[in-house]
């Protein structure tokens, strides 16, 4: 998987836990032991931050080995990731790398489990994550995303259309807003303009008012099939988008409720996935 890594963001990251060097290491002079260290999962996992893993021990001398890519699957106990130096260069990446190979793959991980149970319920159906990622981290938060098969919903509000209910109730109202959608088009002609809604009757005046994308709010998937159903035979070309509380274990039913995106952020907020970590001597 190609994603550009800003180097300057892998070094911010090391100097955070090695501002000058480490202490232990060096009054125990490991700096003189050649030894390599090793990642392992200790669960299946979707991988992702082993070229970051590479960047770190590269800045620090040490030979690195990239067993698994992000993005690809990793059995329990598999190596993913191998680096050798002197003790002292591995164990000054060891806790940064860890961190990010066990947080960012959680995160493909929980991405990868609800792209497969979205295409269960209906092939094809993207799951795409929110902006709602914890701040500081969004670059390799949406690596780990795409590393597990899903898409950013916004990469940020300057590059996409997307009326919420508090757009238009400072316009009076919904009706408001759907009059004024074909200027709203005009004035961004190379965008879609995406509308936001809770009910039947205003998924259905958004449609007919041109809006490119549906977003339905807290729907649960029945309420989606009916929408679905109501709307895409007269707007075949129309996107319904499931939004609010969808997460690995109702994906598939939001998938075969005929959504043809499901957002969410719930891929960002879980359990880091445990790595066994071993140095030894070579």
């Amino acid at each position: 998987m190609q994603f550009i890594t800003n180097l300057s963001e892998i070094e911010a990251m090391l100097r955070e836990d090695v501002p000058y060097f480490d202490l232990t290491s060096r009054i125990m002079d490991l700096e003189t032991i050649e030894a390599e260290i090793l990642f392992t999962p200790k669960s299946d996992v979707t991988v992702c931050g082993t070229e970051e893993a590479e960047k770190i021990f590269s800045m620090l001398g040490a030979e690195t080995s990239v067993l698994k890519k992000s993005g690809e699957h990793a059995d329990q106990d598999q190596t993913v990731f191998r680096a050798y130096g002197n003790a002292e260069q591995l164990h000054m990446g060891w806790k940064v790398v860890q961190n990010i190979l066990e947080h960012f793959s959680g995160i493909a991980t929980r991405t990868r489990s609800m792209v497969d149970g979205a295409n269960r319920g209906k092939p094809n159906t993207e799951v795409c994550g929110t902006r709602k990622h914890l701040p500081g981290i969004k670059h390799l938060s949406l690596k780990a995303l795409c590393a597990g098969g899903g898409y950013p919903h916004r990469l940020g509000i300057s590059d996409s259309v997307l009326i919420f209910s508090n757009h238009y109730d400072l316009l009076g109202g919904i009706s408001a807003v759907c009059r004024e959608l074909p200027s709203i088009r005009s004035r961004c002609p190379e965008k879609k303009v995406a509308v936001e809604v809770e009910t039947l009757d205003h998924a259905v005046m958004a449609a007919e008012a041109g809006a490119d994308i549906i977003q339905l709010d807290k729907l649960k998937p029945e309420a989606v099939e009916k929408i679905v159903n109501t709307i895409k035979p007269s707007h075949r070309n129309i996107i319904i988008a499931a939004a609010g509380g969808v997460n690995d274990s109702n994906a598939e039913a939001y998938g075969a409720a005929g959504a043809d995106v499901l957002v969410s952020s719930w891929m960002y907020f879980g359990k880091p996935l445990d790595y066994k970590v071993v140095v030894r001597k070579v």
